[in-house]
């Protein structure tokens, strides 16, 4: 009888918590199955266990991530910051990002988040993907939940952690940290609107999610 073979690929135990990968049947590139700190694959748009974690942009993964982490308005004045609370902007005199660190550079977060870097969050050989990468594989998709959370990243709507009040706001809204800029204030996320996948900037000390792609 005729014979066909599949290739496997062993799962990725990484901080407690086993990855699978898939492939994007796009672009050929290869990305883990779910959002980082997500229990499991989403089997639904609003399936909460598919969230994950909300990280600020280019920050290690400290505690601050967890969705229900302390809040602090004392902005970190380094990139490594230990104390795993989340950097809430909204009353201090800074606006835009939880780090006095960098804040022009930017250079130094974008080689922090890559793989092997200070503050890399993925699996080893993995990053958190440029606008570039993430654009490739999800600008087709279409702004339902359907679409969105079928596809084949499962993208739930995770919402986000907002810098100006320190809490999560769940709003059926998907926002996917890229680690690319957009000017010396701002670096560039995902998200959904009524047109489908977009790309925008927003405020580095925002908690949003992330996806990490294979180098």
């Amino acid at each position: 009888l005729s014979v066909r073979c599949i290739k496997t690929r062993t799962p990725i135990v990484f901080n407690g918590l086993t990855y699978e990968m898939v492939t994007s049947p796009k672009t050929g590139r290869v990305w883990l199955d779910r959002n980082l700190g997500a229990t499991q694959v989403a089997t639904k748009a609003d399936d909460s266990f598919a969230y994950g974690h909300y990280y600020q942009w280019g920050r290690n993964d400290d505690g601050h991530e967890l969705k229900d982490s302390p809040a602090t308005q004392t902005r970190a004045t380094t990139l490594t910051p230990v104390s795993g609370r989340f950097i809430d902007s909204s009353k201090g005199a800074f606006k835009s990002d939880w780090t006095s660190a960098d804040s022009n550079g930017d250079y130094r977060r974008i080689v922090a988040w890559a793989d092997g870097g200070v503050n890399d969050i993925c699996p080893a050989g993995f990053s958190v993907p440029t606008q570039k990468e993430l654009k490739e594989d999800v600008t087709d998709i279409n702004n339902n939940n359907a679409t969105v959370s079928s596809g084949f990243l499962r993208l739930p709507h995770a919402g986000f952690r907002s810098s100006k009040t320190g809490k999560p706001d769940i709003s059926g809204i998907i926002r996917m940290w890229t680690r690319s800029v957009s000017n010396p204030t701002y670096s560039v996320y995902l998200k959904f609107n009524n047109s489908g996948a977009v790309f925008d900037e927003t405020n580095r000390a925002d908690g949003l999610s992330v996806r990490c792609i294979k180098d």
